[in-house]
């Protein structure tokens, strides 16, 4: 009986001490994401994340034993999602509510334009950064296709063109010089097949986006395997995504970087990030850098999700979508670099936005679903799967 009674006092300790440091969270997630380099850093990381994982616990199984909707902490909705049919092509297809497949958001970053590469003997993705006028392409839905607006070099006016959104071996065959046969596409560190459609782009759009004159729209049907920082139980795979299948922002964190960026910086916009999932409601900007385990919560539904990397930012947000201009002064990058460069691994890079993998397929995420976040965690890059 003595024993019991050491071991549940000793249980009862290490919760009280648990508690305790987690009522200094706020403190401890401004310290890990500072710019301080210090062995302390390391050491209160680990003892956040090992709080966090208890404190995660006790409250899943006390809020399921009541029977509470929210059985972690509640972590805002969603407000909106944005679909980039040709990867770095147009400011996004804004929706209230989408499906979400094997890859992603359906049909998210199915095409992308390339160049063929002769050393490598591969075809190599065009980014917005080399290209920011791609940017101002307006994309719809209509009648089952995506229809894409831009501006036109040739007529000085609107032009248009259309891409299914379900590709068939039958469009393949029309719009390829290839037929049906896979071609390797190299993106960051993976190399994944498509198929090359050489005759689907107008040359006008080639023209009027400043682009080079071999530049051929690619599809991939396969996509790429996404394993660091998945789940082990969690097979998934991307497309022409950089690696994750979605990137998370909040409302919040896009005010805060508008705000401090001021008049120079009055021009960036949220697609300028080129997130997926847009959230609002969050207790304080940035608070989804520390979404590790956390479900999307719907009227009949419930989704987990681990939140795998914090977004490092290149110079994207600093273009001007609504015209398709790169501001050269940097003001994005530069307002960020104050405050925002908080991946232990990466000290002298910005970020915005967290990276998820759904552990699911074939559901639908709709505007106002709540974000359950089971396990926070402050987390950096320990392994890149970019470079």
């Amino acid at each position: 009986m003595g024993y019991l009674t050491t071991v549940f006092s000793i249980f009862l300790s290490i919760i009280a001490a648990v508690l305790t440091v987690d009522c200094f969270s706020p403190q401890l997630e401004q310290y890990v994401e500072s710019y301080q380099k210090t062995w302390l850093r390391t050491s209160l990381r680990y003892l956040y994340n090992n709080c966090q994982r208890v404190t995660g616990a006790l409250l899943w199984y006390v809020r399921a034993f009541l029977g509470m909707d929210i059985r972690g902490r509640y972590g805002g909705t969603v407000d909106y999602l944005l679909i980039y049919p040709i990867k770095a092509v147009s400011s996004g297809l804004k929706v209230d509510e989408w499906e979400v497949d094997h890859y992603g958001l359906k049909h998210d970053r199915q095409y992308v334009i390339c160049n063929y590469d002769t050393k490598k003997e591969c075809y190599m993705p065009i980014l917005l950064k080399e290209v920011p006028k791609l940017s101002s392409v307006h994309v719809s839905l209509d009648n089952g296709k995506f229809k894409f607006e831009y501006d036109s070099t040739a007529t000085n006016s609107k032009a248009v063109f259309y891409l299914p959104m379900n590709v068939t071996d039958d469009y393949v065959e029309q719009h390829s010089s290839f037929g049906t046969e896979l071609k390797p596409i190299s993106l960051w560190l993976a190399t994944l097949q498509g198929y090359v459609l050489d005759k689907a782009l107008d040359p006008e759009f080639i023209t009027s986006m400043g682009l080079p004159n071999e530049a051929v729209l690619v599809y991939s049907p396969n996509g790429k395997a996404c394993k660091v920082g998945a789940p082990k139980n969690v097979d998934r795979n991307t497309l022409f995504h950089d690696y994750y299948p979605m990137l998370m922002t909040s409302q919040e964190s896009y005010e805060e970087v508008k705000r401090n960026a001021g008049e120079n910086g009055k021009y960036v916009r949220m697609e300028a990030f080129r997130p997926n999932l847009i959230i609002r409601d969050v207790d304080k900007p940035f608070a989804e850098d520390f979404y590790h385990k956390f479900d999307i919560v719907g009227t009949n539904s419930r989704i987990g999700f681990t939140g795998a990397l914090k977004c490092i930012r290149c110079t994207i947000p600093n273009i001007d979508i609504s015209n398709g201009t790169m501001d050269k002064k940097g003001t994005i990058s530069k307002t960020m670099s104050k405050y925002r460069r908080v991946d232990e691994a990466n000290p002298y890079k910005s970020c915005f936005g967290m990276y998820v993998i759904q552990h699911e397929k074939n559901f639908v995420i709709r505007k106002g679903d709540k974000l359950d976040i089971l396990q926070k965690k402050a987390m950096k890059m320990d392994e890149n799967p970019f470079y």
